[in-house]
């Protein structure tokens, strides 16, 4: 008898350790590391953003070349470092993923490409397909780094400098190293805030469909912790311009957006990886800019942040999903009238624009080869965790407001729960004007570059890579991609923000 309960109690004692050591298992199945590292290039590099001011030569077009420079002058200091920072998830089927963020105007393919080989030559893991690179939009970034014609000639970047973008690329691949090797234990939750004192729409004086409060106000984090329960980052997902420093800024600076991640990580956030939204028609407030660098607007959106990263319940399991896809826009198709370029339709020299609007005389071009990059990249990736199913979309530009619903409706359709439209990512294709704000012109639809059916290009890439993703309790719908007239996301838009519906 004795002997059997000897062996009742070991056999006892091995299901416990089995049970332990399965529950240990389960409870440590998401994988996170963080990593950021100091990006800032050298002084001379251009500041990128803006072609005119004290960041254009005096002579302009006439050049004036210096080490990194030729059509912009030289930066002259740094205000506070443009970072790199990234961030790899890994679940408990071994997928993994990383986010790549940067205090940079945009994304580039090339830049991309030479930050993974440099990364997997160092041990870096992870396939391109399975990465976002994301430009924070701030324009006190660096120049020079971009390879495209187009980019180098608009008021963006200056001309393309080999040199600059592979020192870049070295800060990016150290990043996206330290962020695998730093991997550990993680619980990971997201959660949704809303912010609607910090921006306004830009084109509230063009555009009839629009009012200075019709901003995206979603507010959205990805917390990562560690299985005790210490941050290990803070990714958010808000659409701002980084324009509170103008064209008379000669200093590097990351702007609002840098400002309020500095403000989390000062309250504790980990590491914080800001990704920009739907921002191509969105700009922060004087009064959000106010006391800068240290942003007024700033504090506002790191305390949001804080605040709804504090309510998450983050788990330690759940599952990982990815998709990336590849769509070819073929060449560039600009239309230029007087009417949606300069906002004429009447009046000027010799009446020329009252003619205009009676003869509708218009120019359509077609671009070059390689004067934008031509076949972005759509990356999706999935994440659910307690039964709740979020989607990260990249978008390679700047989509205005209305795209951004439009892609969050879709989303969904599909099934998601949540949606990070992850902005300014893998490439950069310039604005994306929907049809009705294209017809109407301005600066943003001037730089809309393949015609008035660009947003539905836009928006069917994000569908694409979306529906491969698709969650599947929703996978029977069979959801189709619809063109659809604009309607304000179902119920998730706060009414103090004033987004009015849109004409079908």
């Amino acid at each position: 008898e004795s002997a059997r309960s000897v062996q009742h109690f070991t056999m006892y004692r091995a299901l416990f350790a089995i049970c332990c050591l399965c529950v240990l298992a389960c409870a440590t199945a998401f994988q996170a590391g963080a990593a950021k590292v100091d990006g800032t290039l050298p002084i001379g590099v251009p500041i990128a953003g803006f072609n005119h001011g004290d960041r254009r030569v005096p002579h302009w077009p006439v050049p004036e070349f210096g080490e990194y420079t030729a059509f912009m002058t030289p930066s002259q200091g740094v205000m506070n470092p443009t970072w790199i920072k990234a961030l790899v998830l890994d679940d408990e089927n071994g997928e993994r993923i990383c986010f790549v963020t940067m205090d940079t105007m945009c994304a580039d393919s090339s830049l991309a490409f030479l930050a993974v080989a440099l990364a997997h030559a160092d041990g870096f893991t992870i396939p391109l397909e399975k990465i976002t690179f994301s430009g924070s939009h701030t324009h006190s970034g660096p120049g020079a780094w971009v390879p495209e014609l187009g980019i180098q000639l608009t008021p963006t970047m200056d001309l393309f400098v080999p040199k600059v973008q592979r020192l870049l690329a070295k800060s990016i691949a150290s990043a996206m190293v330290q962020a695998e090797r730093n991997l550990q234990a993680a619980t990971v939750g997201v959660g949704l805030g809303q912010v609607t004192n910090v921006t306004h729409n830009r084109r509230a004086n063009i555009s009839p469909y629009v009012n200075s409060t019709t901003i995206d106000p979603n507010l959205a984090i990805l917390k990562v912790d560690d299985a005790s329960g210490n941050p290990i980052a803070t990714l958010w997902n808000f659409a701002v311009h980084g324009v509170c420093f103008g064209p008379d800024n000669m200093y590097y600076s990351s702007d609002i957006m840098g400002g309020a991640s500095d403000n989390i990580e000062k309250q504790g956030g980990g590491i914080a990886l800001f990704i920009n939204g739907d921002a191509g028609d969105i700009s922060p407030t004087s009064d959000a800019c106010a006391n800068k660098p240290d942003y007024v607007g700033g504090h506002t959106l790191a305390n949001t942040a804080m605040d709804v990263r504090k309510s998450i319940d983050a788990k330690p399991t759940g599952n990982i999903t990815f998709a990336s896809v590849t769509v070819d826009f073929g060449f560039t198709q600009t239309n230029w009238t007087l009417a949606r370029n300069k906002n004429c339709t009447q009046g000027g020299p010799f009446d020329i624009c009252s003619i205009c609007e009676v003869l509708h005389c218009d120019l359509n071009l077609e671009g070059p080869q390689s004067l934008v990059e031509e076949e972005p990249r759509f990356t999706a990736f999935g994440l659910e965790i307690d039964g709740k199913n979020t989607l990260f979309v990249s978008i390679p530009g700047e989509a205005l407001l209305e795209l951004g619903w439009q892609i969050r409706n879709d989303s969904l359709d599909l099934g998601f729960d949540e949606t990070f439209l992850v902005g300014y990512s893998n490439n950069y294709l310039m604005y994306f004007a929907p049809p009705d704000e294209y017809v109407l012109g301005g600066y943003e639809a001037s730089l809309t570059l393949w015609g008035i059916n660009t947003a539905e290009k836009v928006r069917a890439g994000c569908f694409a890579a979306a529906k491969q993703i698709q969650p599947a309790a929703a996978q029977s719908a069979q959801v189709p991609f619809e063109k659809k007239a604009y309607t304000i996301l179902k119920d998730r838009v706060l009414e103090s923000s004033s987004s009015p519906h849109r004409r079908t």
